[in-house]
């Protein structure tokens, strides 16, 4: 070790990232093993996708990237900033022929742009799912019981579950009378 140290570190690793040691990696395996668990039993399988993509896929979709690189040929490949994507290009081009509702989980490490001094995390290990093609309330409803049922696995307890819908700021400005015109986007 650098100055005969343990904890002097010879080679930094670049900001926003960090290494899980062996007690805490153990920690980590045994939930991301319940929550598989959770996910398989509602009939989630299992999906793992490139951590690089295609710059030019992406930026349609309004992702900003952390890490920007270049491939032999030239192509601009980012690291993945979160799963959305991704799942719905597999769905895409892998699943366009098959019956919906779709239904895929994942545990995968995503980079993310902080700001710089920020101490916040780029890489993170994002686990989750997507259900595809399944009509509300049906599917919203199936996918928080699923959300509530891993996160029991997972070991947490007094969690609150926030749910949105974008359908409800149009309906809003519809109740009080703002004409489409004067809207503007929200």
């Amino acid at each position: 070790m650098a100055r005969g140290e343990w904890g002097a570190v010879i080679h930094p690793i670049p900001s926003g990232t960090r290494d899980v040691l062996p007690d805490e990696m153990r920690e980590l395996r045994a939930i991301t093993d319940r929550l598989r668990a959770a996910f398989e039993a509602a009939g989630y399988g299992e999906v793992s996708t490139p951590a690089l993509e295609y710059e030019s896929e992406l930026r349609p979709a309004g992702v900003s990237p952390a890490y920007r690189l270049f491939d032999a040929h030239g192509e601009v490949l980012v690291l993945r900033a979160d799963m959305t994507v991704p799942i719905a290009r597999v769905a895409a081009t892998r699943y366009g022929n098959v019956e919906p509702p779709l239904r895929f989980c994942y545990f995968a490490h995503t980079y993310r742009p902080v700001r710089a001094h920020r101490g916040q995390p780029r890489e993170l290990l994002q686990a989750g799912v997507e259900l595809i093609g399944s009509r509300a309330p049906e599917g919203t409803a199936e996918a928080l019981t699923l959300l509530c049922t891993a996160l029991d696995a997972a070991g947490l307890r007094g969690y609150r579950v926030g749910l949105g819908d974008a359908g409800l700021y149009p309906a809003l400005l519809d109740m009080v009378g703002v004409e489409p015109a004067r809207r503007g986007s929200p």
